[in-house]
């Protein structure tokens, strides 16, 4: 008979869950923030528990798909159907890898120390034994992502910025000491001068800046920044859409929010590394 000790059975979907939707993100191309990552993870740790009970196998199955679609959601938003099927399909591969790899790590040391239950694994595991099988299928998931890599931000760039109905194209750099985001929703934040987006941006938001005020209406946030003159708080803000054309391509971002500095040089958009492109068709030929 095997004895499962709940701490263990936490513990172990939390560590494994949290690299599952991290690796779900590197293949699909999203973005990924650690607190959501983390409360994914807590989703599907308690979730684990259901081991514990005698239940049918078609309750197990539906609970565990809805169990699954719970954590995606926490993690990645609301999305499209489509895009929120494929990210849930992404997230099973990656959980077979990590499961694959977890169960040949841990029968090659110790046969009998892991019991399945509808889907549900639950291993009398190492902190090492994690490490290894989690960096192990980290790397699988690296290398499958590179096969199928989406565009990355390389160099200089063009970028048109959408505000409503309006748009306007900046000169694009990648920076890549870069990686400045927002705290919450880990969203990349690229910079801008408040002058080369006055086309776009309503009146009243710059008045409203010049007086020291930032309205809630345009949807303001401050992210605390370092500068060369030291740490401030940089207004941002989340455009419509940015698309991104480069010699790779041309790319939407996947999200994006845009801060206003007086140390970025007009009509210049400054992208840093974190940013994540989804690939288009002639995107700036459509607008």
């Amino acid at each position: 008979m095997t004895v499962i000790y709940v701490d263990i059975l936490l513990v172990i979907n939390l560590a494994v869950d949290y690299l599952v939707l991290f690796g779900t993100a590197r293949l699909a191309g999203a973005q990924f923030a650690r607190m959501r990552g983390l409360f994914g993870a807590a989703i599907g740790a308690v979730y684990s528990l259901i081991i514990l009970f005698d239940v049918p196998g078609a309750f197990f199955a539906l609970t565990k798909l809805m169990a699954s679609m719970l954590m995606v959601l926490a993690v990645f938003g609301r999305r499209k159907p489509k895009d929120f099927f494929r990210l849930l399909m992404i997230f099973y591969i990656c959980g077979f890898i990590f499961s694959g790899f977890m169960m040949l790590i841990n029968t090659a040391v110790r046969a009998d120390s892991f019991f399945v239950k509808g889907g549900i694994v639950y291993f009398e595991f190492s902190a090492m034994g994690i490490v290894l099988s989690g960096t192990a299928a980290f790397l699988v998931t690296e290398v499958l992502r590179r096969l199928f890599r989406h565009g990355e931000p390389e160099g200089c760039s063009m970028a048109r910025i959408f505000y409503g109905e309006k748009s306007i194209v900046l000169k694009g750099f990648t920076d890549t000491g870069n990686s400045l985001s927002e705290p919450f929703s880990g969203t990349p934040v690229a910079v801008a001068s408040a002058d080369s987006l006055k086309e776009i941006l309503p009146k009243r938001m710059f008045s409203a800046m010049e007086k020291g005020g930032l309205s809630t209406e345009y949807g303001f946030r401050l992210v605390p920044c370092k500068t060369v003159s030291g740490s401030v708080l940089m207004p941002v803000f989340r455009p419509s859409k940015v698309l991104i054309k480069n010699e790779n391509g041309e790319f939407e971002a996947e999200d994006i929010m845009i801060g206003l500095s007086s140390n970025v040089p007009e009509k210049t958009l400054i992208i840093g590394k974190n940013l994540i492109l989804k690939e288009k068709n002639k995107v700036f030929s459509e607008v």
